[in-house]
């Protein structure tokens, strides 16, 4: 059995993110022990998966759905589930990117001498396409 201060040891995390884990419901309610919060080991893998899945880019309601999607079936359907639209999310997000990119790369060679030039310049392009 673990306090809270020995699992942010073991895992980097502070205390207080430990605690709003719980909050949000990624974790379950450890039990207490003279009002401390007593863990079983067991919460440092829960913790190590909660830690992959947000370098991963998941929110934490994606993590939560998943983590209650994984206690029905297995793990790897429930990763498999939610990564797969991560990945689409990502495409898009690349997409976007790369046009932003594009845009600002134009706006570097900017010769505009007034807001009003540089708005009819937008117009044209807008209309161009």
């Amino acid at each position: 059995m673990l306090t809270i201060g020995q699992v942010a040891s073991r895992t980097g995390l502070r205390a207080s993110a430990i605690r709003y884990y719980e909050a949000q419901g990624l974790l379950p309610k450890p039990t207490r022990q003279a009002g401390k919060r007593i863990y079983s080991t067991s919460i440092l893998e829960r913790l190590a998966v909660i830690e992959r899945a947000k370098v991963a880019g998941f929110e934490l309601r994606d993590i939560r759905a998943m983590l209650s999607e994984a206690r029905v079936s297995e793990p790897s359907a429930a990763w498999k589930k939610l990564a797969s639209a991560k990945g689409a999310d990502i495409d898009e997000q690349m997409k976007r990117l790369i046009e932003m990119k594009r845009v600002l790369s134009k706006l570097t060679s900017c010769t505009c001498a007034t807001l009003e030039e540089c708005g009819r310049a937008f117009v044209e392009a807008r209309s161009k396409r």
